[in-house]
């Protein structure tokens, strides 16, 4: 009996704020109020999710304070932006959609036909990259733009070869090796029979020397046959070469399309009716 006495009457002291048993004083028990009442909102929070933050008017719902809106920001969709490259699909082949808090769009990937497509065998064999004839008597007039293919266009051989150096390389890095490069090798001739080794060592600067090296080689080799009827027929020559090659050496710029932007410059320069 008297141990429940004491027991009610330290209970008192404690809610009084009195006593000597350890009381919490009116200032003390109002912050353990705030603590409660701000993890009781983290909870309401966590527990209704970003629908139930808003009410149907665009209020904040009752019952969340400062830190729903913050919880609100940070259940707000993310949008990512990925490629098909690195994006899982389903067993189905459907792809997969993200999650609830993140929305997920895939790139549409890249159709290799269409890339096949930008040069198609017709447009190969089209009369503007036919193999030039003694009677053409073709000579490109001089530009602002001082191309490099300008400098050479009395050798078709040269601007081909200054359009395989020019592939992911700057026309001021091949400015650099390109008189070098002709003084060791001036023609076809001279490059099929010369060793490849030497030809890296003048084109490193460049980088993929060892592969251009190959590759002149055996385009020098073929360009010597007689049995190639379209400059498209030999080893290396993509369009951008082939464009050069209908522009400086055959004359039949007016039936190209160049989608390098020097070229680009040079045959606007012809359009504009500078060509003689």
């Amino acid at each position: 009996m008297g141990e429940e006495v004491v027991a009610q009457g330290e209970e008192k002291n404690l809610e009084n704020g009195s006593g000597n048993n350890g009381g919490i004083g009116p200032k003390k028990r109002k912050s353990c109020q705030e603590v409660g009442r701000k993890k009781a909102k983290k909870e309401v929070v966590a527990r209704l999710g970003e629908k139930n933050l808003v009410n149907g008017n665009g209020e904040i719902a009752s019952g969340v304070g400062k830190r729903g809106v913050k919880g609100q920001k940070k259940a707000r969709k993310e949008i990512r932006v990925v490629s098909p490259y690195f994006f899982k699909s389903t067993d189905n082949g459907e792809v997969a959609k993200g999650e609830d808090t993140v929305e997920v769009i895939v790139l549409p990937k890249r159709s290799k036909r269409d890339k096949k497509r930008a040069f198609s065998h017709a447009q190969k064999r089209d009369e503007a990259y036919q193999r030039k004839t003694l009677e053409n008597s073709w000579k490109p007039p001089r530009s602002p733009f001082n191309l490099l293919q300008e400098n050479h266009a009395h050798d078709p051989w040269r601007v081909l070869v200054i359009c395989i150096l020019l592939n992911c390389t700057t026309g001021l890095q091949v400015r650099r090796v390109i008189d070098e490069l002709f003084t060791l090798c001036p023609t076809a001739q001279s490059a099929s029979h010369i060793s490849a080794e030497d030809i890296e060592k003048i084109i490193q600067p460049l980088g993929l020397h060892r592969k251009r090296a190959v590759m002149i080689k055996r385009f020098s080799a073929e360009y010597l046959g007689e049995s190639w009827t379209h400059v498209t027929q030999l080893h290396g020559i993509g369009k951008y070469a082939a464009d050069a090659y209908a522009i400086f050496c055959t004359g039949k710029w007016d039936r190209v399309t160049p989608s390098d932007h020097k070229l680009n410059e040079y045959w606007d320069f012809l359009r504009a009716g500078c060509a003689t």
